[in-house]
């Protein structure tokens, strides 16, 4: 099996970049990294695939062998623990945050919060779900509750014209 650097070495081989830095470098590391995320989003689910029909098909070869990995983590056997100290138990039990919405809600998980901070400290975490507000106000409402905000996500590097090629 090859390494990371051999499988490396050979697309830099094929593709070589074109300087050491500046923007030839960044443009030619952009679409390798793009190429790289396409392919390891192909390459993740033709492995799937493949895994899925070797285990439904059973099959077996001489040469190789699909082994399961598993990453081990300790589980707390929550009624034992309930059944060892009920003091421990009541100190420690709790709910995950998003079972917690999904049991009572996100209103109620609100309210709650606004009851223990208060109505101004709760103010710098409230927020309102866009998705949720367009469902339930019109169009144009909506357009003017909500702004379009823009976050930098990553850089690309454009190619300009030079400006004799325009004229």
């Amino acid at each position: 099996m090859k390494t990371p650097q051999e499988y490396l070495d050979i697309i830099q081989d094929a593709h070589p970049c074109p300087v050491n830095s500046g923007f030839e470098r960044a443009v030619w590391l952009f679409e390798f990294r793009e190429a790289l995320r396409w392919m390891l989003d192909f390459v993740e689910v033709e492995y799937k695939h493949q895994v899925a029909d070797i285990l439904d098909k059973g099959l077996t070869s001489e040469k190789y062998a699909l082994c399961g990995k598993y990453r081990s983590y300790t589980k707390v056997k929550v009624a034992d623990v309930a059944a060892y100290s009920s003091e421990l138990f009541d100190s420690l039990v709790h709910v995950k945050a998003s079972d917690a919405e999904k049991i009572i809600g996100r209103r109620a998980l609100y309210l709650e919060a606004r009851d223990i901070l208060g109505s101004s400290e709760i103010q710098k975490y409230e927020v309102v779900n866009s998705t949720e507000l367009s469902k339930v106000v019109p169009s144009h409402v909506f357009s003017r509750l909500t702004e379009k905000e823009e976050r930098l996500m990553d850089y690309v590097i454009e190619e300009i014209s030079s400006p004799s090629e325009g004229v």
